[in-house]
């Protein structure tokens, strides 16, 4: 029993620390996944969504103290109670959007109209690490398997405060743990870094001070800190289709060798007075009776490119290809007017002036509506016009509003946060 707590421990520890960053390096992204379910055919949990930002980052700081806590036994009752009731949760919410998109999926099948929304991504490794909500919900189940052990440990008091020996093996083997979660799953040098700084000033104060509460609050501040400059910069780490290098028509693009989707088709037909199925991969089958419908079921996903939804628009042509065909060409993203940072965008006229100067196309792109277009390029005395872009995929595009980005022929090579809109290179 004390090999399996010991081992758990790390598991659940490093896991926790690993997938916090994560969600501390995007905490406006995993807002973004808080509103989804926040919604009224959802969760109907609406008045939440003012406070999702806030909620997103306490939940992820949460997530690494907690991992941080158990790596050296701080606390461990009301840390494994707070790991069991976040993993019970947790489990239940993977279990909810793999069921909702079960009987969506039954419905289409059926024909019949379904009027729930339902999440397709839980968002538990952000954009880092893409899972499927039943693989979500697996995954949960897998650290329930540990995380109940914990629980009913700490209260055997079989999770004491480390000894300093003890501080060395499990800092050592989390570490080890952390760069297989976090860089050979996810790839991401940075996990390994911040958890080996992390593990370094908790030792010191523990070692030195010999308090648990102040530990927690070091590494509370030191895992806020790193939110706190991510949510004033950008993501350390961008893992979305349009990060610096990216090339946007190219994430829009299928491969001719990409994986086709597996589809099965369920044909009925009126065979002598007796309803019959046959099931085929497509095509029709010979049968001799009455037609009667046909059912699809994707039984394995084909590709789906990174960049799905990115358009620019006016209200009667489309200039994406103009624009990511072009040369030189500052994009100016704000995905909603009304609740853009107004010294971000008293930034937009030197900003787009310069860039006007240089010899560079300069465009707008938001999801607002024309009359919030017009009125920012009156008030602010703007050259250059605001094209029309879904406010999802603008959301995506980059964590600031408004935000700022340099492409060439498609590919992003610069990008830049409000606050470092000065930054830009012409």
């Amino acid at each position: 029993m004390k090999i399996f707590v010991t081992i758990s421990r790390l598991i659940v520890g490093s896991l926790f620390i690993v997938s916090g960053l994560i969600k501390c390096n995007d905490s406006i992204g995993f807002s973004y996944k808080l509103n989804d379910y926040f919604v009224a055919d959802v969760l109907n949990l609406e008045f939440l969504i003012p406070y999702s930002l806030g909620l997103a980052v306490m939940i992820c700081v949460v997530e690494i103290v907690l991992g941080v806590a158990l790596i050296f036994g701080f606390k461990s009752r009301l840390t494994t109670t707070l790991i069991l009731l976040m993993m019970l949760f947790f489990t239940w919410l993977t279990w909810y959007t793999s069921s909702c998109l079960h009987e969506q999926e039954i419905a289409s099948r059926l024909g019949e109209e379904f009027n729930k929304n339902c999440v397709t991504d839980c968002g538990c490794f952000g954009d880092a690490l893409k899972l499927e909500p039943i693989e979500s919900f697996y995954k949960d189940l897998v650290l329930l398997v540990f995380a109940i052990p914990l629980f009913v440990a700490s209260f055997r008091k079989m999770i004491p405060l480390n000894k300093p020996n003890q501080d060395v093996f499990y800092m050592g083997v989390s570490l080890l743990l952390i760069l297989v979660f976090g860089v050979f799953v996810i790839g991401w040098w940075f996990t390994v870094l911040f958890s080996l700084i992390l593990f370094l000033v908790v030792y010191l104060l523990k070692n030195k001070m010999g308090n648990q509460w102040v530990s927690l609050l070091a590494a509370y501040f030191v895992s806020l800190g790193f939110t706190f400059y991510c949510l004033q910069n950008l993501p350390l780490k961008d893992f979305r289709g349009y990060k610096v290098g990216a090339n946007i028509q190219e994430g829009m693009s299928v491969p001719e060798d990409a994986p086709k989707p597996v589809i099965e088709y369920t044909w009925k037909f009126n065979v002598n007075g007796e309803e019959k199925e046959f099931v085929t991969n497509g095509s029709y089958p010979e049968v001799e009776g009455e037609f009667i419908g046909v059912e699809t079921k994707v039984i394995k996903k084909g590709y789906e490119p990174p960049i799905f939804d990115f358009t620019i628009d006016t209200d009667s042509s489309d200039m994406t290809d103009y624009y990511l065909e072009a040369d030189r060409v500052l994009m100016i993203v704000s995905y909603n007017l009304a609740t853009a940072e107004e010294e971000g965008m008293a930034k937009m006229k030197s900003i787009s002036d310069e860039a006007l100067k240089k010899g560079y196309e300069v465009i707008g792109l938001s999801a607002s509506g024309n009359n919030e277009k017009n009125a920012i390029i009156t008030n602010y005395g703007l050259d250059f016009d605001f094209y029309t872009c879904d406010e999802k995929a603008l959301k995506t595009v980059i964590r600031s509003n408004p935000g700022f980005l340099i492409l060439n022929k498609g590919t992003v090579m610069q990008k830049e946060h409000w606050n470092n809109a000065e930054d830009l290179k012409f």
